[in-house]
């Protein structure tokens, strides 16, 4: 089974100053998104265009009942993505974690959100 990392998400207050600030200080450039209903920016490593290793977006979004302003502050949770997602669901829900799903709009990517100790969210991506 391969496990990799695969995006932190900041819940911001000013989404285009931390953007910036990734940006023009780290070097990291904007890029592809997906039609969300909320604004927000990826940010890319210059070397790898294919994954956004942060995503941005402002405190009143909404995608899961998961991530909330409630979460732990800036960080908002931490992505992985992996196969097998039928092994996974069953997994925990053998575990009796809670978990919800989600559809990243215009891809073939399915989320799976769950928490994790002291209060984090995790969002696992199958591709």
């Amino acid at each position: 089974m391969n496990i990799e990392f695969n995006h932190i998400a900041m819940r911001c207050k000013n989404i285009d100053a931390v953007a910036t600030f990734f940006t023009e200080v780290i070097g990291l450039e904007k890029g592809f998104r997906p039609p969300f209903s909320f604004d927000g920016y990826w940010l890319y490593s210059p070397q790898n265009k294919q994954n956004a290793i942060i995503h941005i977006f402002g405190e009143e979004a909404s995608f899961n009942n998961f991530s909330s302003k409630a979460n732990n502050g800036l960080l908002d949770h931490i992505a992985f993505s992996r196969e097998g997602y039928s092994n996974f669901i069953q997994h925990i829900t053998h575990l009796k974690i809670s978990f919800e799903e989600n559809f990243v709009p215009d891809s073939n990517t399915k989320q799976v959100f769950l928490k994790g100790p002291e209060n984090l969210t995790i969002e696992i991506d199958f591709i």
